[in-house]
């Protein structure tokens, strides 16, 4: 009988146990929800060290797992066949230095979302997000406060402005208001699915939802807002199918189906009313001239469109074609529809789609079906990536395309038809 080493006998011990697990994922979380800071505080060099060391020991942990992970059921075939597509787009991509980049970028946050899926369940991973979450915008209100009442001077590395006392939003350690309104609003939904599930207590729940609620005030983004009335709309629905009848429920399901088509069909049609209606809004504007360009860029490579970046490289053709008369600098298509064209044409787009919509049905039958509230986290913080995406690009970079292969690694791993077959 071969005998084992004890250095790795060791080695076995520290990386297959469930306390090195939590801590990795507390890490990777963290990590890509701080990427904006920790490039602002190390730079490129050094968040790729970080990631790269996070890969290291994901790839560790993997191994010494290998017997109970279950990679048919956590890497689904939508996810494999879209970043299959994106990386391909690389062969005929017009800046190759970038496209490299960006897909490497891709790549590392699926991987390391794909790892904490294989080896936490949705429970772990909501307490995990949870608390991240916590000191996450804890640490952006006191730096906030620190900045526009105490010294009322910008940070300016971090990307803070220092705009608490003004009323025009703050960005927190996230870089936009936008991009802290959102995150705000994932947290409010973690923190609320931590109370329905008792994982930590009462007073800790309140104070945390008070914490978010704040934050999502005080972000002032139109983005955010409506954000927060799409999902809320949402939630509404999930609370009442919950409720039913399976027979019932099904019946009710389909009509919400079918109403949610007729008024995207109904959008579509009227979208110049629609968008001459909204025509005042400054931010709005804003976005439709950007839009615009990205449409008629777009049509010039239809079904293969222009090569991967993810966020868009500040010297890189046609990406400075549609920067604004104002000299603001876009670092990405602020629609993750449209951006997602752009880079990747048609056949891109319609991988996405698949993509997404595989993960949104497969969430919500979890929902409605399962009587444990831990499944509404997942449709609810998808709903609020695709709501938001309409008008930002989060979900397809860094902390919004991690949570997006959490979702569709977790659901697919509750729902897909080869776990079924096995």
């Amino acid at each position: 009988m071969t005998q084992t080493h004890p250095l790795a006998e060791a080695a076995y011990a520290f990386f297959s146990h469930a306390r090195f697990a939590r801590a990795l994922s507390l890490i990777t979380i963290g990590s890509a929800l701080g990427a904006q800071m920790l490039r602002s505080l190390l730079g490129p060099a050094g968040l790729s060290a970080v990631f790269i060391a996070e890969l290291l020991l994901t790839a560790a942990m993997l191994l010494a797992r290998r017997r109970v992970v279950k990679w048919s059921v956590f890497i689904p075939v939508s996810l494999a066949v879209f970043l299959g597509w994106l990386v391909l787009s690389s062969v005929w991509t017009y800046y190759p230095k970038a496209s490299i980049a960006g897909i490497s970028s891709q790549l590392t946050f699926t991987a390391l979302a794909l790892g904490v899926a294989a080896t936490r369940d949705t429970i772990q991973i909501v307490r995990a997000v949870g608390d991240v979450l916590r000191v996450f915008l804890a640490a952006s209100l006191v730096l906030e406060i620190f900045s526009g009442v105490l010294i009322d001077t910008p940070i300016a590395f971090l990307g803070i402005i220092g705009n608490l006392m003004n009323g025009n939003g703050i960005q927190g350690i996230f870089g936009s208001r936008n991009a802290l309104s959102v995150i705000a609003l994932i947290a409010l939904i973690t923190f609320f699915i931590e109370w329905r599930t008792k994982s930590v207590t009462r007073e800790l729940s309140i104070w945390s939802m008070l914490g978010a609620a704040v934050c999502l005030y005080l972000g002032s983004s139109p983005v955010g807002l409506v954000t927060l009335l799409g999902v809320g709309f949402v939630a509404v629905l999930l609370f009442i199918l919950r409720t039913m009848e399976p027979a019932a429920r099904r019946g009710a399901e389909i009509g919400v189906g079918i109403a949610g088509v007729l008024a995207v069909i109904a959008v579509w049609v009227f979208r110049g009313s629609v968008l001459e209606a909204l025509s005042n809004s400054g931010p709005l504007q804003y976005r439709l001239a950007l839009w615009s360009e990205e449409w008629r860029l777009a049509t010039m490579k239809f079904l293969d469109g222009w090569g991967w970046t993810g966020l868009w490289p500040r010297k890189t053709q046609p990406f400075t074609v549609m920067n604004s008369g104002s000299g603001d600098v876009h670092y990405s298509g602020l629609n993750i529809f449209l951006d997602t064209w752009l880079q990747l044409g048609l056949v891109g787009l319609v991988l996405l789609l698949m993509l997404l919509g595989i993960a949104f049905t497969r969430s919500w039958a979890l929902a409605t079906a399962k009587k444990s509230e831990i499944y509404l986290w997942a449709p609810l913080v998808l709903s609020t990536l695709l709501i938001s995406g309409l008008a930002e690009s989060n979900a397809l970079t860094e902390w919004g395309w991690f949570f997006v292969v959490l979702i569709v690694a977790r659901t697919s791993a509750e729902l897909s038809w080869r776990r079924t077959k096995d």
